[in-house]
């Protein structure tokens, strides 16, 4: 970083671009900066398709200009700062105006962030790290690997900037100051002041990060319990002996064990192998990694689920004459607050539908194998059913549960158990859809001519029956499932049908 002859490289579809945008703005005297994450992630030589541009002068009319030139959409983020960003294949461009650079860069959020290069500085992708304005001292705190801000009223004029602090130590790897730290704590109230869909979509950055430790940071601060305030019951809030940790804690802990099931981070509670010998099959990357709305992806909800899977547990305490203590019904409690809280931050109905379904299924899939049996082919049918596209998740967030309930007092024949019968039942329902593939045997136009029924919901009742059958292997043919429907209304001639 020292070294100010060093050249920075961007690759060649992006040096391509800012080519022609220097081009395209520069034809009129426009002069432009890269700024921000962009510059920054190509100090760090981070790839990203996120490109910040800085114009001296008006950028709604420069974001004007590039949309009409690649024919690209145009969407305004920001009319009173002069924000416009527009999409084009493979690249997001955020254009902002300004009448002075270093004005500009003094009012950002945190030192690595206020740097800029003139897209004049570009040579062929390259750049010279000694073309980087720098009146923050970005480059060192980069250096050092520190998170500083500008100033101390950075939180005040956008408070959205708390849980970025937050999020960028977290992608980075990046410590924060100690005035950083301690402005977040002053400020945390703020966050509340914030839309929506603006936490929303820091939030989902910050839960794409596998970071150890950083949502114990983000509770240290004031910050988790300011953004959500259904927890603050749950801190500290004690849990029977079977648990190492109070409900917060543990819901903390829960995330972290999801990530360590699902590829992203090392278990420190236990050897490797108990995560590494859980079952995956050839689609479970793709399953993961499936976009639900906009920027969220189902790992992304399902570690937002494991978080508010036990919110309910202090308003459903209740303690047994034996002085056992339980929980009953925090489950579907804790999916009417956590749509509460999603529907607040502004999650998409599907969004919400799918971590509603894992924090009110969570506890199912160990309550399918009664008396110690592997669930039924029946039970598994059904299960599928009822979650849907959450059905997986919630598979794997009941193990990260089980892996958080006991941390380092792991039962491993207990834990062997559980991850049998997460097996048997992701196994099984692949058997079931080769079983239900190609097509149905009957119809509810077969069921109404052949048994003289009268349409209704009675008859979708039925056709489920008939699916469940089939996927349990009880019934192969038609005329297996004619007799099938004939035995469930008591014997009912059919009509005399070919």
């Amino acid at each position: 970083m020292t070294n100010k002859n060093q050249l920075l490289h961007t690759d060649k579809k992006t040096s391509a671009l800012l080519e022609d945008l220097h081009r395209l703005l520069s034809a009129e005297g426009t002069e432009t900066y890269l700024v921000g994450g962009f510059l920054r992630n190509l100090v760090l030589k981070k790839p990203t398709a996120d490109i910040d541009l800085c114009v001296i002068g008006n950028g709604f009319s420069a974001a004007s200009k590039i949309s009409r030139h690649f024919k690209a959409t145009q969407i305004v983020l920001d009319a009173d700062n002069d924000v416009t960003r527009v999409m084009l294949p493979g690249f997001q461009l955020d254009i902002s105006g300004t009448p002075d650079i270093s004005a500009n860069l003094a009012r950002r959020d945190f030192n690595l962030n206020a740097m800029a290069a003139p897209l004049s500085a570009l040579n062929h992708g390259n750049l010279q790290i000694h073309a980087i304005v720098d009146p923050m001292q970005g480059l060192r705190d980069i250096e050092n690997r520190v998170i500083r801000v500008t100033s101390s009223e950075v939180f005040r004029a956008d408070p959205i900037r708390l849980i970025r602090a937050i999020r960028l130590s977290a992608e980075l790897g990046f410590e924060l100051d100690e005035q950083t730290q301690s402005l977040i704590t002053t400020h945390a109230g703020l966050i509340s002041t914030v839309a929506g869909e603006r936490i929303r979509e820091e939030l989902l950055k910050l839960l794409e990060t596998s970071q150890t430790g950083i949502w114990e940071k983000c509770l240290e601060l004031g910050l988790l319990l300011s953004i959500f305030t259904e927890l603050d019951p749950c801190y500290r809030h004690p849990q029977p002996y079977e648990h190492t940790w109070d409900v917060l804690e543990h819901s903390i802990k829960t995330i972290y064990a999801l990530d360590a099931i699902l590829g992203k981070s090392v278990w420190p509670y236990q050897k490797p192998e108990i995560t590494s010998e859980i079952y995956r099959d050839s689609n479970f990357e793709k399953y993961f990694i499936q976009q639900i709305s906009g920027t969220s992806r189902i790992r992304t909800l399902a570690k937002l689920a494991a978080l508010l899977h036990d919110i309910a547990k202090p308003q459903t305490r209740s303690t047994d004459p034996d002085g056992r203590v339980r929980f009953t019904g925090h489950p579907l409690e804790g999916s009417r607050i956590t749509s509460e809280i999603l529907t607040r931050l502004r999650f998409s109905k599907k969004e919400i539908s799918l971590v509603e379904k894992m924090v009110c299924y969570h506890l199912r899939p160990v309550q399918m194998n009664p008396d110690g049996q592997l669930p039924s082919s029946k039970a598994i049918y059904r299960y599928f059913r009822d979650l849907s596209e959450a059905a997986t998740a919630t598979l794997y967030l009941s193990l990260a549960d089980h892996l958080a309930t006991d941390g380092p007092n792991l039962m491993v024949a207990n834990w062997q158990e559980h991850v049998n019968i997460v097996a048997h039942i992701l196994s099984e329902q692949k058997r079931q859809l080769t079983r239900l593939t190609p097509k149905r045997l009957i119809t509810g136009t077969d069921l109404i001519e052949r048994f003289a029924l009268r349409p209704g919901p009675r008859i979708k009742i039925l056709l489920g029956e008939i699916a469940e059958a089939q996927a349990a292997g009880e019934i192969k043919t038609r005329r297996e499932a004619f007799k099938f429907i004939s035995q469930r209304l008591g014997g009912k001639p059919e009509n005399n049908l070919n």
